[in-house]
């Protein structure tokens, strides 16, 4: 399953980028995450690991995000894996104009048991 969002921030891709990239930010578009831990690697680069954990509905959960590609301020391409499905994201960000960023999301959902599929 794929899918695409995009949205029009209206802040300058450079501020748009320092909010996205720091981990501190995660929580404010995935409310149910509670922890990020960095596995392996450096924050936000290409080959870093992290185990990101969530609290939803009562159930705690993770998933492994992998940094595949890093093109700072244009995009990143990162993995979120569990035991059912990888996820592969593009998140690109073009500058509209000065105080104007689109912002485009590519999902990809990969299930890996027969039930998910």
């Amino acid at each position: 399953m794929k899918f695409k969002l995009e949205l029009i921030i209206n802040k300058s891709r450079a501020e748009v980028w320092k909010v996205f990239d720091s981990p501190e930010n995660m929580s404010k578009w995935q409310p149910s995450l509670t922890k990020v831990e960095l596995v392996r690697g450096k924050q936000g680069q290409p080959g870093a690991i992290s185990k990101l954990n969530y609290e939803e509905g009562g159930r705690e959960f993770s998933l492994i995000e992998k940094v595949t590609h890093r093109d700072e301020p244009n995009q990143v391409d990162l993995v979120y894996e569990n035991e059912f499905t990888d996820n592969p994201m593009n998140h690109t960000f073009m500058e509209q104009n000065e105080n104007e960023t689109l912002w485009i999301v590519r999902a990809e959902f990969k299930f890996k048991t027969f039930a998910m599929k």
